[in-house]
Formats: C-alpha cells, sequence, structure tokens
C-alpha cells in the first residue's frame, strides 16, 4: 500500500492505493491547526484543536508556512520540528495506522520553495514516525499534474500547463512543461500569491467583515468590537465566537457555490442577537469585489511578467497550451469566470478531486508511470559559502555558481556543485578549519555578510589540520534534501543516486563530432584537437559541466569558422 500525505496549509488530505483502489484515509479534509493546553502539557491538532477552549490554551493555525518564515517558532514548549513530528504521529494513530496495517512508501508533498531547512524537518520527522525506509517528497505541482493524467489516460495534459491551486490558506502558481513527447515533466516555477491577499481563508474573513458584521449593525443597531473586527488580540472566548464564524462564512460561501444563492439564519451570532438574510450571487459578489480584484490584478500582473520571464507570455498574450485549476477554494463562486478572463482562448480544466495532490504522490511511487521516465525541477535557491579574503584579512560570502535557476534537476537526483581544495580555500580558526554554506531564495537582493548573521547555515562541517581531505566535493542531494560532502561518504559509505545532468553526455558530444567532420570550412587540425579532447574526457568520467570548458572552446571555434564560411 503507498500512501500520500498533502500538508496543507489550512488543510490535510491523505490518500492510498492499494492493488489499483483508492482510499480516502482523511475523510475529507483533516484541519492543519495545532494547539497547545498547558493544563495538560499536551499538543492537540484536527478538529479537537479547533474545539478546544482551555484557559491559556495556544493555537497555530498556518504552522506549516512557519516553516519556510519562522523556523524557530514554538508553540508553548514545543519547537516546530517537535509540532511536525507529533502531527504526524496523530495523522499515524488516528487516520493511517488503522487502515494501512503494510505501507511499502510514504511520500510528502511539499511546495517547492521551501528550502533544505524546512525540507529536512518535513522528511526527518516523518522517518522519524513511520519508522519506513521508503519516504521521499515530491513538489506539491508535479504530483497534482502526474495525478491528473494519470486519471485521465485518454485526455493528459501537454505542453506548457499553468497550475492554480487555490488553497485554505494559499494560492500557489506553477508552471510546469512536459517535454520529450510527454516523458519528462518539469516543474519551471511554483511561487503564492499569499494568504492576506487572495484564498479560501481570505474569502471567509472577507464574509465576515464585509457580510456578516454590516448585517449585524443593520439588525440589531450594535457594533463590534475592535478585536473581532481587525481578528487580532482575541481572548480565548473571542478566538472560539470568531471560529464559529468562519464555519459559518464556508458554508455560505459554498452554498453561494452550488446554488447562486444563499439564506441563512445564525442564531446567538453575538451576544445572544441572530442575524439573518438571504443573498443573490451578485450581492455576494459586491461585498467580496475588493478580495476578487486582488485575484484579477496578481493574475494580469505579477503572474504576467512571471511569464513572461520563462517565454509564456509577450505582447500577442499568453503562451499556455492549458490551465489546471485545483484546489478546495477553487471552487469559491465568481473564481472559474476569473480564470477564463485572464486567460482568454487558453483550455481551462477543473479538477475534480480535492485529493488530487495526495493521489499523484501515492502514484508516483505506486508504479513507474509510462506517461513519465523522469519528473525534475527547478530549484529556487542560491547557495553561499563563507570566504577568507587574505588581503582585508576578512572573511565573506562568495555565490556558488551553481546554476539552480536554469538547470532542470532530477527530484531525487544528486549533483556535485562545488570542489575545493584544503586547506587554501577554507576558513581558517586556530588549528581548525571550516567549511559553511547558506541558502537564500533566487533573487534575493541584498547577499551582504550582515544579511547571513544568526541566519542557520545548511552545510556547517569543521575539520583539524591534519584531518583534512585533499579535496572536497559538496552535493546537492534531492533525495534526502540537504547537502553533503564527498569527506562525508568517506564516513558514512552508501549507494550513490547517479543521475546526471546531462543522459549520455560522452555519446551526444561524439555525434556532434560526427556532423562537424562534415563541414569542410572546419579545420581539420582543430577536429582533431575536439576528438582528443572527448577521448580524455570519456576517460577521466568527468561529471557533467566538470572541467568541460576546453570542450565548450573547441566547439565555438568550429562554430566561428562556419559562420566566417558564410
Amino acid at each position: 500500500m503507498h500512501l500520500g500525505i498533502d500538508m496543507g496549509t489550512s488543510y490535510t488530505k491523505i490518500a492510498a492505493l492499494s492493488q489499483g483502489e483508492w482510499l480516502d484515509l482523511s475523510q475529507g479534509s483533516i484541519p492543519s491547526v495545532a494547539a497547545y493546553v498547558p493544563a495538560t502539557g499536551r499538543l492537540y491538532f484536527g478538529h479537537l484543536a479547533l474545539r478546544l477552549d482551555e484557559p491559556g490554551i495556544e493555537k497555530a493555525f498556518f504552522f506549516k508556512l512557519d516553516l519556510k518564515r519562522y523556523p524557530r517558532y514554538y508553540l508553548g514548549p514545543y519547537s516546530l520540528s517537535q509540532v511536525i513530528e507529533s502531527f504526524f504521529a496523530f495523522l499515524l494513530n488516528d487516520y493511517i495506522k488503522e487502515n494501512c496495517p503494510h505501507l511499502q512508501s510514504v511520500t510528502l508533498a511539499v511546495p517547492n520553495y521551501f528550502g533544505l531547512k524546512a525540507r529536512q524537518i518535513l522528511l526527518e520527522r516523518a522517518r522519524q514516525v513511520f519508522a519506513h525506509k521508503d519516504i521521499h517528497l515530491l513538489p506539491e505541482p508535479l504530483a497534482a499534474l502526474l495525478a491528473y493524467n494519470t486519471l485521465n489516460p485518454s485526455r493528459p495534459l501537454e505542453g506548457s500547463v499553468l497550475s492554480i491551486d487555490i488553497g485554505g490558506g494559499t494560492t500557489d502558481f506553477s508552471f510546469l512543461d512536459l517535454a520529450g513527447q510527454g516523458q519528462e515533466l518539469i516543474l519551471e516555477s511554483q511561487f503564492q500569491i499569499g494568504h492576506d491577499a487572495f484564498s479560501g481563508s481570505e474569502l471567509d474573513h472577507g464574509i465576515i467583515r464585509n457580510i456578516f458584521f454590516p448585517l449585524y449593525q443593520l439588525q440589531t443597531g450594535k457594533i463590534i468590537p475592535e478585536p473581532l473586527i481587525s481578528a487580532k488580540a482575541m481572548n480565548a472566548s473571542e478566538r472560539q465566537r470568531y471560529q464559529y464564524w468562519l464555519v459559518e462564512a464556508e458554508k455560505l460561501k459554498l452554498e453561494m457555490s452550488e446554488q447562486g444563492w444563499a439564506a441563512f439564519h445564525l442564531s446567538d451570532f453575538y451576544r445572544g442577537d441572530s442575524i439573518h438574510s438571504h443573498m443573490d450571487e451578485d450581492s455576494f459578489l459586491n461585498c467580496l469585489e475588493l478580495i476578487y480584484d486582488r485575484l484579477r490584478q496578481y493574475c494580469q500582473g505579477a503572474l504576467r511578467d512571471r511569464a513572461t520571464s520563462l517565454g509564456l507570455a509577450d505582447n500577442q498574450g499568453w503562451n499556455l497550451d492549458a490551465i489546471l485549476l485545483q484546489g478546495g477554494a477553487s471552487q469559491s463562486p465568481q473564481v472559474e469566470q476569473i480564470i477564463q478572463q485572464c486567460f482568454p482562448g487558453i483550455p481551462l480544466i477543473k479538477a475534480r478531486s480535492i485529493n488530487l495532490v495526495a493521489q499523484g504522490l501515492c502514484c508516483w511511487r505506486a508504479y513507474s508511470h509510462p506517461g513519465f521516465s523522469s519528473l525534475k525541477s527547478i530549484y529556487p535557491f542560491d547557495f553561499y559559502r563563507e570566504v577568507f579574503d587574505k588581503t582585508d584579512g576578512q572573511s565573506h560570502l562568495a555565490k556558488i555558481p551553481f546554476d539552480t535557476a536554469n538547470l532542470e534537476l532530477d527530484v531525487l537526483g544528486r549533483y556535485p556543485i562545488l570542489t575545493l581544495y584544503p586547506p587554501s580555500e577554507l576558513i581558517k580558526s586556530e588549528d581548525s578549519f571550516s567549511l559553511k554554506i547558506f541558502e537564500v531564495a533566487q533573487g534575493e537582493a541584498i547577499t551582504t555578510h550582515q544579511r547571513f548573521q544568526g541566519m542557520e547555515t545548511v552545510l556547517d562541517l569543521n575539520w583539524q589540520g591534519s584531518h583534512i581531505p585533499p579535496h572536497i566535493k559538496v552535493y546537492l542531494n534531492l533525495a534526502d534534501s540537504c547537502l553533503e560532502t564527498s569527506a562525508e561518504d568517506l564516513l558514512f559509505p552508501r549507494v550513490e543516486t547517479d543521475i546526471s545532468l546531462l543522459p549520455d553526455l560522452l555519446p551526444r558530444q561524439l555525434k556532434s563530432l560526427d556532423l562537424l567532420r562534415n563541414y569542410k570550412y572546419v579545420n581539420p587540425h582543430l577536429i582533431e584537437d575536439l576528438a582528443a579532447c572527448l577521448e580524455k574526457a570519456g576517460e577521466e568520467k568527468q561529471f557533467p559541466y566538470e572541467n568541460h570548458a576546453q570542450i565548450v572552446y573547441y566547439k565555438l571555434l568550429c562554430l566561428l569558422q562556419i559562420l566566417d564560411s558564410r
């Protein structure tokens, strides 16, 4: 049995695949909410965490986002890593163990904009709880498209696809490409609009602020207190009341989506007073116009700019083959119409299942999918290492020239990103040497030494002077979500995943050599030098892009001679 866990910002979905049959273990959706109760000293999750209203209770409604934004977050005395581990244990004991006694694999969804530290927490805590060898992470958009094409083999999506995932807490946009006649599925970019701009949760808050509160004032002549209006600095009873309003707001939103109108009566809305009304869709949309405008403006502005940089939009329009609309909040009124208006002429496909991502996680490990020989992704982070400047006697940070912005990396790949020759390229401190590497999101403008102060490293190694290896290679291991070195390989032998950046690199270069031999204007001695260079590269079995500058040099000379002959 193969298990897929889609831990969303607001809700978690769990799917299992056994002998071709699907199981919805989450029974719909599990609230991704954690609560700490001081009286018991324990953590609580899901629906129970929502209902609890104990003295001094602390609740975390978006603790998944803290993996990226506040990794040092604490809920009571529990670190974020402990909260994640306890959440996985809750899922295992309450939803999984009884229905899945024999697991073959566990795959977790992860946003591609999560860095190595966030991914490590998810991966390590899951391995601790499930005690299983086959546990992996897969970017959410890849899982969604993999599931859709698996479930719809007669009409799979092809070419350049925009995935729009409107969830309870965030809205994610992803550009994907099916290349090599559908044999490769590549995630080119994933980014979010933010929970406070447009999401299912923001719509629910908008219903409370723009429909419920004005109606309460109109029908009772009373005013809601400021803490409830801003949804900040609320006491325990106010939080419980606000949670009740959120549930009713979601009911109104779903009813409006299903039938185009809604009638509601909320008894004891606030301090014994009730509210009631009947609304049509036009009135509903007018009340939430500003929130819907954020989605429209984002698609026409920031999203279009990102697409243009990827060659997926220009002055003539969008260069897309399809749009996949998914996520629970994508069913909200007017969302589909806005997407169609922003992307005229582009086929819009709505996912039928809210478990699409969780199902894709199962598909990936359940069988070798015939439609995709590889799943690849851009890794949207840059790496910087601390170096020592002999001139001024100070250390500073230098960018590692591994082009994560343009390389399509296998999601289980292991790639060399840096080669060092100690001790001159390490930081010296008395009799020891150190290597420190930091990670920042691509495009971040501030990369000074002060920017990295207090930031946790993604690799921090130390050696005594007599124990430094003659050379050090640093690898980006996407399967284990970490950086590791060749020195670690000596201490911890393991089987290396050998997935090259360019499959069959040498045979392809030799084919290029054969083509160049046919051009009469290319100097024969230059061809001989290129052939000798390729022969040497084959004997040394070099990594792709490592020490291949001479090959590129010879091929450029050949190209210049060909161009000069015309």
